[in-house]
């Protein structure tokens, strides 16, 4: 399918290119034929220019058709020359509004903690060396009993910060039990609030919101959400981590010679 900046390569055609050899002589056996009315050519190549026009045409519209049907979510439809990162993980894509799930909100409690216990099952996971190679020809720490090396997905990695987020609007409950270097974990919040930041605007949500006039206020309409998200069916996504989890206690462990100077350095987080 063409892009919308690409200039046609159809250009007009004149007359003079119609008909070539209209005027030369069929000869055949010796036998000198009469050319045809160059008035019936003309109209002969016009209808068949017409016909393959429009049998060109139906093809785009039936094409364009199915791709609507079956088009890729936007997010990863790619610009020309832009790059979409490799992934193993079965990624399928659903339309669903997005409710609000009563066991993320609210002040701290049990459920609150099993969910979110829950919601980060498979954080870190088992990669192949292959799978690696395909992202870029990446190494990673390196799985402790038998081949590949231990990762996960980015999702995770977003989840987690906002678990951090949370437990830091609540530090009395979860953290007023035993001495915390303030510094660090404020250090480590910061950062958890710029990597939102930065996907938000990453993966920026363009689906339309439009405004409606409630009850709780006289001067902020409330927002509305009109149509359905394209999303990734978390669950079998989720299913697929579990089946490759990975714990802390299966890495390789880092080489003595990081400490040798006795200088503890910042994580490198990107």
């Amino acid at each position: 399918m063409p892009r919308a900046d690409e200039k046609s390569e159809y250009s007009r055609l004149h007359s003079q290119d119609e008909s070539l050899d209209s005027h030369d002589e069929l000869i055949d056996d010796g036998v000198v034929e009469t050319p045809r009315s160059p008035v019936l050519r003309t109209r002969w190549q016009q209808a068949v220019f017409v016909l393959l026009l429009f049998s060109l045409s139906a093809n785009f519209i039936l094409t364009a058709i199915v791709a609507f049907k079956t088009r890729t979510p936007a997010c990863l439809v790619a610009t020309p020359g832009v790059k979409i990162p490799y992934t193993p993980a079965p990624v399928k894509w659903v339309n669903k509004k997005l409710d609000p799930d009563h066991r993320f909100m609210g002040q701290p409690r049990l459920e609150m903690d099993q969910a979110w216990h829950k919601i980060l099952e498979g954080t870190l996971i088992r990669f192949s060396d292959e799978e690696l190679s395909l992202a870029n020809h990446s190494t990673s720490v390196k799985f402790a009993d038998g081949p590949g090396s231990v990762g996960g997905l980015g999702v995770s990695h977003s989840l987690h910060c906002l678990k951090r987020m949370k437990q830091y609007l609540h530090k009395d409950y979860y953290y007023g039990q035993e001495e915390q270097d303030w510094d660090e974990l404020f250090a480590h919040v910061d950062h958890c609030l710029e990597s939102i930041r930065q996907y938000i605007v990453c993966k920026a949500d363009v689906n339309v919101f439009t405004l409606v006039w409630t009850a709780h206020s006289r001067t902020k309409p409330s927002t509305h959400v009109p149509q359905q998200h394209a999303c990734v069916d978390w669950e079998p996504l989720q299913e697929w981590m579990i089946a490759r989890a990975a714990r802390g206690d299966q890495m390789v462990g880092p080489p003595e010679s990081l400490y040798e100077n006795g200088v503890v350095g910042e994580p490198i987080v990107d």
